[in-house]
């Protein structure tokens, strides 16, 4: 996929409301994202329904996003921690290469649009896709109510605490910031299905925040079966309880066959490495088994929790 602008599109029709921003292709090979916010622009400049607030689609690592590959040099969803941000602010631009010159374009981006926004609140939906085939789509919230009430209205499972256990990504980044960030992971890399389920999450995240009503939104009731359904028999709010980090040098080859929320006992060998057999520390389930080149995370354990009581 070859992007001309970092800008994907942005719709307002200047009426008080909301700013929301898609982020998507953060990793180069998950398009989905960027698919799908494009089907939603395209809908709204055609039949310009009433909206409130702005809508605004935002491309992440675009050379990886034309190579199609996770990242060129640095995984560009571990890079958002205070250290990180405060060299690359230091260095002129000119002279960043790769991730480094993303990571600082995207801060200057959202920078401009907070500042120059005349729309409240400010909501983003971080938007990805996994490696593993066959896996069940999922949100992930962070400890606000807003983000969690978020995550949760799209009626699939909702994962809590990735900031206890995974250091520098964008969702805890912006969390940080004055926005309500949450994100949505719609399913295997290359299946269509994953731009159906990204899209129905953006349209009913418009509804949700006051965009727009039920009836302008296209086909709201299918969108939301899509989703539901998939969230059928599984926890609706689970938490991070391990994540196996993993480097180039340890050849971690994961066990054929894992699937997003597949259950595991504690003992279970789970992959192999330099070392020899993977094993599970934890009873759980399994999420984001790592079936591609690239990528410092092997795989994650994550248990179920309690719902939230939500004002």
């Amino acid at each position: 996929m070859k992007l001309q602008k970092r800008i994907l599109g942005q719709y307002t029709e200047q009426n008080q409301g909301p700013l929301f921003i898609c982020l998507g292709g953060i990793h180069g090979n998950e398009h989905a994202g960027l698919l799908a916010f494009q089907r939603v622009f395209a809908h709204l400049q055609k039949n310009t329904p009433e909206f409130n607030g702005e809508l605004v689609g935002v491309a992440g690592n675009l050379p990886a996003i034309e190579q199609k590959i996770r990242f060129v040099e640095l995984d560009l969803n571990r890079q958002w921690y205070d250290e990180k941000i405060k060299s690359i602010e230091a260095v002129p631009k000119n002279q960043l290469k790769n991730e480094d010159k993303e990571q600082r374009e995207l801060l200057s981006l959202l920078k401009r649009l907070l500042n120059q926004t005349p729309y409240s609140p400010v909501v983003l939906l971080d938007m990805h896709t996994t490696s593993a085939k066959g896996g069940i789509p999922f949100a992930i919230a962070n400890d606000t109510p807003l983000s969690q009430e978020l995550a949760l209205n799209l009626g699939v499972p909702t994962i809590m605490g990735v900031e206890k256990i995974v250091r520098g990504t964008t969702l805890n980044y912006f969390s940080q910031l004055t926005l309500s960030a949450f994100g949505f992971e719609a399913g295997q890399h290359d299946n269509p299905l994953s731009v159906d389920r990204m899209e129905a999450a953006i349209w009913l995240t418009l509804h949700k925040i006051g965009c727009m009503r039920y009836n302008d939104v296209p086909n709201y009731d299918a969108h939301r079966a899509l989703l539901e359904k998939l969230g059928q028999g599984i926890p609706k709010l689970v938490e991070f309880s391990y994540r196996h980090a993993i480097s180039e040098q340890d050849e971690f080859v994961m066990r054929p066959g894992y699937k997003n929320f597949q259950p595991v006992k504690k003992g279970e060998v789970l992959a192999h490495d330099v070392r020899g057999e993977v094993k599970s520390d934890y009873n759980g389930m399994v999420l984001m088994p790592l079936y591609q080149k690239q990528g410092e995370d092997g795989f994650f354990i994550i248990q179920e929790v309690e719902m939230p009581t939500l004002a």
